[in-house]
């Protein structure tokens, strides 16, 4: 599974409800090699005193997704886990959400790890180090970034970084001459793909000191407790051409390697880190790499010699067959995820749970997500087969509309290659002026006959009905009765309503006051009336 990132996990809250095993039955094998995989842990720790200027091994809980058992190497503040085999075994709290990462838990920093865990103990090891380090990432200073590297999905920008990565794996396994001559066409390779993507160099730099830093952790630690040659390292960086996109997991492939080579030829650089380290810039300083010189050979031109050491010609056909391909891809997203019609879903605290070796890149569009689940106050939606589109920041995501907006007696509705469990006050709400859908929160319903003053902040206008002599419609979110319909008449000036004018200056975000007549489920129309009005309020 992949590692969910620090600054999303701390504000998940997953919503599932399963079955969790009684205490007697925490005798089953699972747990006995949860409690063994921990004390392996904690006796190895040993080896990593000294690996950062902060304790990385410290309070760690593993737990089954499936039944929520959860074993700690520590107890919990609320005293509900029960002492077991030097370890304590609990049941992990329901709106918790469970993933490798790290969170706070009753004001302590946990490291957390899915059960099973692997058999193989170099990989177990790696991932539990690798999760501490993200549990003592704030206490070293390290800023907390998530970005997505767009340019690493563009065939340039793959192209570049396969060959750094070459390099990389090249450098581990040799040793003298061989291995600094690597090192620096990997550098060399990353400056070039700088100057194809003059934005990048930030992008990468927070990914690798996010995600790279921890994994560079994760395999620094199993590498000195179980002897392992460098050349499994090697393999693994060499692997990571394999992932379908490189967008979000940049630092897994780089991160290790860099780290590594720094060992080597700067041994005292995690002692002099920084806020925002830079390992490839201190790596090139360490190797005395040289900085590109305008009156030398141009970088394009000497890389693209020292690139065909690396198999330069079979990336090249690679990426250019994967780049058709995706141009492909993002025209069907496209159509499914952008021109619509799609379901709007708000995502308060990024509640986008999703694997970084999926991701696509749409651009200024966003980001694409396959399989993802996506949580808010309206309940969770799990994507079996589609995908969703989520803003850069993850705050806002659309997934393809469904055909049928209620929910079935268990309170689900079907989507394409999606489910989603609606809360009980939240409904789907169709918007004429788009055929798009979104959820609103139900609210107490208007009674039709009556006349209702309210308050709400618009949301969408469509003046298309008056040019047919219709009804312009204000659609209003309001906190009390939900998601409500205002209808102005084309003919305003025969209304007794006051201003009406307000109508045609109107625009999204808005908030107005309105009296009207209600005319229908969830409708005003604002004309009848003397007292009949329309204003907007003073936002300050």
């Amino acid at each position: 599974m992949p590692t969910t990132s620090l600054s999303t996990a701390l504000f998940l809250s997953v919503s599932v409800f399963f079955a969790v095993p009684s205490l007697a039955s925490a005798q089953a094998p699972d747990t006995a090699a949860a409690v063994q995989a921990l004390t392996e842990f904690q006796e190895a720790c040993s080896a990593a005193e000294g690996l950062w200027p902060a304790e990385l091994c410290g309070p760690v809980v593993l737990v089954d997704p499936a039944t929520r058992l959860a074993v700690a190497n520590a107890p919990d503040r609320a005293g509900e886990f029960q002492p077991h085999a030097g370890m304590y075994v609990g049941s992990w709290p329901t709106g918790m959400g469970v993933a490798n990462t790290a969170l706070e838990w009753d004001g302590t920093m946990w490291a957390m790890a899915m059960l099973p865990l692997t058999e193989d103990r170099f990989s177990r090891l790696r991932l539990l180090a690798h999760e501490s380090f993200h549990r003592i990432q704030p206490e070293l200073g390290l800023e907390i970034a998530d970005p997505m590297a767009s340019h690493l999905d563009e065939e340039e920008g793959r192209v570049w970084l396969r060959l750094e990565i070459r390099a990389l794996a090249h450098a581990l396994r040799h040793e003298g001459d061989a291995a600094r001559e690597a090192a620096r066409d990997a550098l060399l390779f990353r400056q070039v793909r700088y100057d194809h993507f003059p934005d990048a160099a930030p992008v990468e730099r927070q990914l690798e000191a996010h995600e790279g830093l921890a994994e560079y952790t994760g395999v620094r630690f199993a590498l000195d407790v179980t002897g392992e040659a460098l050349e499994r390292v090697a393999r693994s960086v060499d692997g990571f051409q394999n992932r379908p996109t490189y967008v979000r997991s940049l630092g897994y492939g780089t991160g290790p390697a860099l780290g590594l080579l720094l060992d080597r030829y700067d041994p005292d650089w995690r002692r002099e880190l920084g806020a925002e380290p830079d390992l490839a810039r201190r790596l090139a300083q360490a190797l005395d790499a040289p900085e590109a010189d305008p009156e030398a050979e141009p970088l394009q031109g000497l890389a693209t010699r020292r690139a065909a050491a690396y198999g330069a010609a079979e990336v090249q056909a690679q990426e250019g067959e994967r780049a058709e391909e995706l141009r492909l891809q993002r025209a069907q997203y496209r159509v499914e995820l952008v021109d619509g019609p799609v379901l709007a879903l708000e995502l308060p605290e990024r509640r986008l749970m999703f694997n970084p070796n999926t991701v696509v890149s749409m651009g200024p569009d966003g980001n694409v997500y396959p399989g993802a689940i996506l949580e808010g106050p309206w309940g969770r939606l799990t994507l079996q087969e589609g995908a969703t589109l989520a803003t850069p920041d993850r705050d806002r995501a659309w997934v393809a509309a469904p055909q049928a907006l209620e929910p079935d007696d268990q309170g689900i509705v079907h989507g394409p290659g999606w489910t989603l469990a609606l809360e009980p006050d939240w409904c789907l709400v169709p918007d004429p002026s788009s055929g798009n859908v979104r959820l609103e929160r139900a609210g107490t319903p208007l009674n039709p006959g009556q006349d209702r003053e309210i308050e709400g902040q618009v949301v969408d206008i469509d003046a298309t009905p008056m040019f047919l002599d219709g009804d312009g419609e204000i659609f209003l979110r309001t906190e009390l009765h939900g998601r409500v319909l205002v209808r102005v008449p084309a003919r305003e000036r025969l209304c007794a309503a006051q201003g009406l004018e307000l109508f045609h200056l109107l625009e999204s975000g808005d908030s107005v006051r309105v009296r009207g007549r209600v005319s229908g489920s969830q409708e005003l129309l604002v004309c009848v009336e003397e007292t009949h009005f329309l204003e907007r309020l003073d936002e300050t």
